[in-house]
């Protein structure tokens, strides 16, 4: 008998145990449940490819790389990322490049917690990808050889070569006729009286303008005082600087009647000059054991370049270009015409990096504009190639093609 008590008593006990097990399984189980993710917000729900994005919510995966960020468009998958840094009420992550050529696609987006791939996705929100290159066609022009231009209001301006009729883009891509300059071979810029100036390479006229008003070109500074002027920018007094066809850089004085003083003489054919942080730049070209990239500071009024004062950024027979454009971190842009696509940018050190494969064979003048290069397609049409680096563009991977 009392071994009959001692059996009752070991099943009942067994039976505890086994009930408390499954108590505590349970409530494992039931600790270790991954909430679903949920989206509030999204900062800034439009932007390029390499700039970064906020996703705001709960519900997140505090393990950053456990979460997965799902871009898709009318259920059409393109492209999944890992956020670069997170919480679990916050993701960082960096917009891919997807978008083609000029098209900004409407997508979706969603959070996945990984680690129950099956059932923890959020619900979509909204996100718009703008493309990383894009095209502006100047449907009044025959050819965009006569260089490119902005306003203050952010208008576009681009010049023809023969006729040299100028267009004017407004930022919502109106376009409409601005005036006309003579043989449109030099660069274009406005100055700061709000004019629109403008090299004419050859014959007697030198630099002219259109008023803030539009129509024909006035004479302004008449090619008997800087013969061939090619390109020209102002510093902060006024003061403008010009580079002509043979290479030449001269000074204008703020506030004089085209009085000029000789900074660099002339020495092999060279035309694109730009003015950049107090440094002068330049190209020379087509001089066998010259051809290069140089800059020198501005010097004093009464001074000229001093050969000590000159350093070569680069040295190359590969490059011809008939333009160059700096941006706002110093890079210089190479417009490398003559059947030859690549457009090319050298840093400030001296590294040449091939940045994109244009649609031309002949990139002519550029200017670089809120936070994007314009090109001129040159001779081959009347396209702008707009090509978007971002403000971080300079600590990042040079954009390309990826479609």
């Amino acid at each position: 008998m009392e071994n009959k008590y001692i059996r009752i008593l070991s099943i009942i006990s067994l039976s505890v145990l086994v009930m408390f097990s499954c108590e505590d399984e349970t409530k494992d189980v039931e600790d270790t449940v991954v909430p679903t993710p949920v989206i509030t917000s999204i900062d800034p729900a439009g932007g390029y490819p390499g700039e970064e994005a906020t996703i705001t919510g709960e519900n997140f995966n505090a393990t950053t790389s456990l979460n997965l960020i799902e871009i898709d468009t009318n259920g059409v998958s393109l492209a999944s990322v890992t956020p670069s840094a997170g919480t679990a009420t916050s993701l960082t992550f960096t917009r891919p490049n997807v978008s083609g050529v000029g098209v900004t696609i409407n997508a979706t987006l969603r959070v996945r917690n990984v680690e129950d791939v099956e059932e923890k996705v959020s619900e979509s929100i909204a996100i718009s990808l703008l493309p990383v290159f894009d095209i502006v066609y100047v449907n009044g022009l025959p050819k965009t050889k006569g260089g490119l231009a902005f306003d203050a209001d952010g208008n576009l301006y681009a010049r023809g070569q023969d006729p040299a009729d100028v267009f004017k883009i407004t930022p919502e891509g109106e376009e409409s006729y601005f005036g006309q300059t003579h043989w449109g071979e030099g660069e274009m810029h406005i100055g700061p009286d709000g004019y629109l100036y403008a090299a004419v390479v050859w014959g007697d006229y030198g630099i002219v303008r259109i008023s803030p008003a539009g129509g024909d070109y006035e004479t302004w500074m008449p090619d008997m005082y800087v013969n061939n002027p090619f390109d020209f920018d102002w510093d902060s007094d006024g003061n403008m600087y010009i580079g002509t066809a043979d290479g030449t850089i001269y000074r204008r004085l703020a506030n004089t009647d085209n009085e000029v003083e000789l900074l660099k003489s002339s020495g092999s054919w060279g035309s694109p000059m730009r003015l950049y942080n107090d440094d002068l730049y330049w190209y020379t070209k087509n001089d066998s054991g010259s051809n290069g990239l140089y800059k020198a500071p501005v010097p004093a009024v009464g001074d000229t370049v001093t050969a000590s004062s000159i350093t070569q950024i680069l040295a190359s027979e590969d490059y011809n270009p008939s333009g160059l454009a700096i941006d706002g971190m110093g890079n210089v842009y190479l417009m490398v015409g003559w059947e030859n696509s690549t457009l090319v940018r050298v840093t400030p050190q001296g590294a040449v990096e091939e940045v994109w494969e244009l649609p031309t064979e002949n990139p002519n003048k550029a200017v670089w504009h809120n936070n994007k290069l314009w090109i001129a397609a040159g001779n081959q049409d009347s396209s702008v190639y707009v090509l978007h680096l971002g403000e971080e563009y300079g600590t990042g991977a040079v954009p390309q093609n990826t479609w």
